[in-house]
C-alpha cells in the first residue's frame, strides 16, 4: 500500500480467515453452488460507509450446479450459530450479506436471478455485501447494494482482505 492510499476507505473489508473459509466451502461444494450468510459491522469513516465482514455461517441449503436458495432451516441454523458463538457479547456482529459460488472455472458474474434475489427483501438494505466466488478459478468478488436516485442497484466494488490482530498475513 502506498502512503497516499492509506487514507482511502474501501467499501468492503473481509477478514482473511473468512475469505479463506468461503473459498474452502465453495471448493468442497463444487460442482454445486455454495451459500452462506455474512456477519460483521457497518461503519463510517471520513464520510464513507463501509462494512467489515468478520464471520460467515452456513447450513445445508437447496443448491445445485446452477442454483442456490436458503431454506428456512438453514437461515435459522446460521442465526443460532452466531447467537451461540457470541452469547453474552455486547458487540455481536449483525447479518450484513450473503456469499455464494459459481464454480464454473471462470471469472464469476452475478446472474439475473442473483440480482433479482439480492435486490429484494430481506437482502436489499443499502450497504449489504454479496461475495461471489469461483474457487476453481481463484475469484472472490464483492458487490454492494447502493441506492441510486431511489433505485437499488448492485455495484461491484474492490474489497480489502485484513488480518485479525496478532495473526500474521
Amino acid at each position: 500500500m502506498f502512503a497516499h492510499e492509506s487514507t482511502r476507505v474501501a467499501r468492503v473489508y473481509v477478514l482473511s480467515r473468512v475469505a479463506r473459509e468461503i473459498q474452502e466451502h465453495a471448493l468442497s461444494a463444487a460442482p454445486d453452488e455454495a451459500m452462506g450468510k455474512l456477519y460483521g459491522y457497518r461503519r463510517t469513516f471520513q464520510g464513507v460507509r463501509y462494512v467489515r465482514v468478520t464471520e460467515r455461517a452456513t447450513a445445508p441449503c437447496d443448491t445445485g450446479p446452477a442454483h442456490g436458495r436458503f431454506t428456512p432451516e438453514a437461515t435459522r441454523a446460521c442465526e443460532e450459530w452466531v447467537a451461540t458463538r457470541y452469547e453474552g457479547s455486547r458487540d455481536r456482529p449483525r447479518e450484513i450479506g450473503v456469499y455464494h459460488s459459481h464454480p464454473f472455472g471462470a471469472e464469476p458474474h452475478l446472474s439475473s436471478t442473483d440480482q433479482e434475489t439480492f435486490l429484494s427483501f430481506p437482502y436489499d438494505e443499502p450497504g449489504n455485501v454479496f461475495l461471489l466466488s469461483d474457487p476453481t478459478a481463484g475469484w472472490l468478488k464483492a458487490h454492494v447494494v447502493s441506492d441510486r436516485e431511489g433505485e437499488r442497484v448492485l455495484e461491484e466494488v474492490p474489497w480489502v482482505e485484513y488480518w485479525a490482530k496478532g495473526t500474521p498475513p
